[in-house]
């Protein structure tokens, strides 16, 4: 676990760096300051506000095992159909969104509590929370860069990472995931840890499997992970850092301005610049946080875009992973 925290603290140290001289190109360099400081203080205050992402994962469970209840219920066809997708697409992409809370240890400040959760939520997809820590946090670390280990898997899938590229990613998602934390580079403690964590993964599919059925199984669990889940894995990613500019953190990532509902179905994972400029703030704090940015967001250029949809289908025709700085 060393190596991977080790990332996270250069990652916050990196952008706490970049954050106090982002402003001064466009206001005097002692305004500069006083609005960086003025910033600074919000992220502080912002972070230390209560998490909720315990909430939440119980609530999209609630939604999960609700629809499903429904559809078996109901026992009609087109019913199912689509509430498999809404599963998919709302609860389960939300969960691995908690999950990703974790990773930034933002589920709970009781370090047990949160790994629990971290782990739970993401071997519901097959993924080591130890593995996705230690590839997300290098993510951040060297943010769309050649480095970025999010970038070399990418590269690996389709050379060059094209835009279409990203309807074959989260195919091979866990895959990308659980490798890289399993490198021979990497502790062994860490790599114990990650083999642990994927076995708890098996033994809660087959627990899973074996309360629902397998055809309950197959329908509500693995059925949204390849349709709804798919869908949502696909708009998000190619949105986060697909033709943005390297080389600075507030060109480096983009967010999405979208509806009010799929702010709440995602827990405003569409704040993804606010969140690399800010790890440390909780999802829930992020739309207050963007409030007090935009200033700077004008001056730096930063990439905020309007709709998931509207982005998605430029960006899937875009060739280009790197914009020229």
């Amino acid at each position: 676990m060393g190596r991977c925290f080790w990332s996270f603290w250069c990652e916050v140290a990196a952008n706490r760096s970049n954050l106090k001289g982002g402003s001064a190109g466009h206001i005097s360099s002692k305004n500069a300051m006083a609005v960086d400081s003025q910033v600074d203080a919000l992220a502080k205050n912002l972070s230390a506000k209560r998490y909720r992402s315990i909430p939440r994962i119980f609530l999209d469970l609630v939604l999960w095992t609700g629809i499903a209840a429904l559809a078996i219920y109901l026992q009609r066809w087109w019913f199912t159909a689509a509430g498999l997708f809404v599963i998919g697409f709302g609860p389960f992409h939300d969960l691995l969104v908690q999950g990703h809370e974790g990773t930034h240890d933002l589920i709970s400040r009781n370090r047990r509590l949160n790994n629990f959760f971290t782990w739970f939520t993401l071997a519901l997809a097959g993924i080591s929370a130890e593995a996705h820590r230690c590839f997300h946090l290098d993510h951040h670390h060297y943010a769309h860069t050649p480095r970025d280990p999010e970038y070399q898997f990418f590269d690996r899938v389709v050379r060059g990472v094209p835009g279409w590229a990203y309807f074959f990613i989260p195919v091979f998602a866990q895959i990308g995931v659980n490798a890289y934390g399993l490198q021979k580079k990497m502790p062994a403690s860490v790599r114990r840890r990650i083999d642990l964590e994927l076995a708890g993964a098996v033994f809660l599919h087959a627990a899973m499997a074996f309360v629902l059925g397998w055809r309950r199984y197959l329908l509500f669990v693995i059925a949204p992970m390849v349709t709804g889940l798919y869908a949502a894995s696909v708009l998000r990613s190619v949105t986060e850092h697909h033709d943005v500019t390297e080389g600075s953190e507030w060109t480096n990532a983009r967010s999405i301005v979208t509806h009010p509902l799929i702010e709440f179905l995602w827990s405003n994972v569409n704040y993804h610049l606010e969140h690399h400029l800010y790890p440390s703030v909780p999802y829930h704090a992020l739309p207050e946080l963007r409030s007090a940015l935009t200033a700077d967001y004008q001056a730096h250029q930063s990439n905020v875009e309007n709709g998931y949809g509207r982005t998605a289908l430029v960006l899937l025709r875009d060739p280009r992973h790197f914009t020229p700085k």
